[in-house]
Formats: structure tokens, sequence, C-alpha cells
């Protein structure tokens, strides 16, 4: 069992969609209920599939840590009056994209630790060392970050990218050809951020591409977006 208390209820209809999608095909059941801020994902399988249903949940939910908490403790936290909406919320996720391996194996070391899951009691009580490295990087970042700034972080992380991701029809896929959704926990999805948070060096586009995506591919990945 999975429970919330307090946070977006977005984070467990997002465990909830990703465990339920990836076992449909087996004897298992996923359920999902809401309460107000109370949210509750409930797994049951049969004994032999435990181990597996177990760790994808948990690599799941290592997700919603590393991604969904890290961009609201952001988002709090950053006021960034030089960027606009939708330049705060792109750093914002570079950010978050930025140490997304790292936050993610801490997390999920914490986490394969319990017998059962409440996300928001082990983020506050487990994660604490987690939460203090954010924090130091929030206190970095300078009030007065502005559009060059921004545009020279996004620089970074594509240089520092590693392997590629497929964007077709709006959707990103991983080299794998796996849907990639993980924008959902910020809020605000998109196909901009979806590829930000795949942390590629490449990316490849078929057929038509959106506009605005080809815009900011041109602009930060440059010769690495191949347009097919």
């Amino acid at each position: 069992m999975i429970t919330q208390n307090g946070y977006r209820l977005s984070y467990m209809s997002y465990l909830y969609n990703r465990v339920n999608e990836r076992f449909s095909f087996l004897p298992a059941l996923c359920a999902f209920e809401k309460r107000g801020d109370y949210g509750e994902v409930s797994l049951r399988a049969e004994r032999a599939y435990c181990p597996y249903v177990r760790k994808f949940a948990e690599n799941a939910m290592a997700d919603v840590i590393a991604v969904g908490y890290k961009y609201a403790y952001f988002d709090k936290r950053l006021h960034l009056p030089l960027l606009d909406a939708k330049k705060r919320h792109l750093l914002i996720t570079a950010l978050v994209s930025a140490d997304y391996k790292e936050d993610k194996a801490y997390a999920l070391g914490k986490i394969s630790a319990c017998k059962e899951y409440s996300l928001d009691g082990m983020f506050h009580f487990r994660l604490k060392e987690l939460q203090k490295r954010w924090e130091s990087i929030a206190e970095y970042v300078p009030l007065d970050m502005g559009e060059t700034s921004l545009d020279g972080f996004l620089g970074f992380l594509v240089e520092d990218g590693v392997g590629k991701v497929f964007v077709k029809s709006g959707q990103v896929y991983d080299a794998d050809y796996r849907i990639l959704n993980k924008s959902v926990l910020t809020g605000k999805p998109s196909t901009v951020t979806e590829i930000v948070l795949g942390g590629a060096e490449r990316v490849y586009c078929f057929g038509e591409t959106d506009r605005n995506v080809t815009a900011f591919l041109k602009k930060h990945y440059k010769e690495k977006a191949i347009f097919c």
C-alpha cells in the first residue's frame, strides 16, 4: 500500500497509472482511492509476482520524489522576478533534471528499505539529507537570474546529456521506445519539459513537430536535434 497525505494527488495518479499500465496483463490488482488531500494506491498480486510489482512501484515512487517533490520544493523557494512564468517553469524543470539520477538513486535506497510506503512520511523523515542538498542549490540560484543565465544552464545540460530521446506527435519516447511522462509530476506537462527531464544528448523528431518545440530544439540542441 502507498499513501500520501498533504501533497498533490497528481503524484498518486502518476503512480497508479504507471503500475496499472505495466502490470495490467498479470493477475494483479491496482486500485486508487482519494479523499480530500489523502490518496491511497493499493497493490495486490500473486506471491510469485510481488517482488516485480514492488520493485517497479518503488522505482515510480523514486520518480515522484526526484521530480515531483523536488519541483515543488524549488517552486516554493525560488521567486526569480526576471523570468516570466514559462521560463521560470523551464528553469526549475532544468534544476530538477540536473541531478535527477543521483536524487532518484538516493530516494530509491530509502524507499526500498520500507515495508509500507507513506510518501509524505518518507519525504519529511527519511529524506532530510536530500532536502539539505536541494536547499543548498536553491541558495546558490541568484535572485536576479535572467534569460541569459537560463540559456547558459540549459546549454550545460545539453552538453552533459547522455543517450537519445525520440519525439513524435508531441509525445516523447526513450531509447527503448517507451513513453516518457515524468513532466506531469511538475504540474505543467509539455513536450519541451519532457525533453529536458529526459536528460538526453540527442533528440530525434519524426513527422511534423510543434513550432515551439522546434524553436526550443534549434536554439538549445542545435545540431544535436535531428528532424526526420
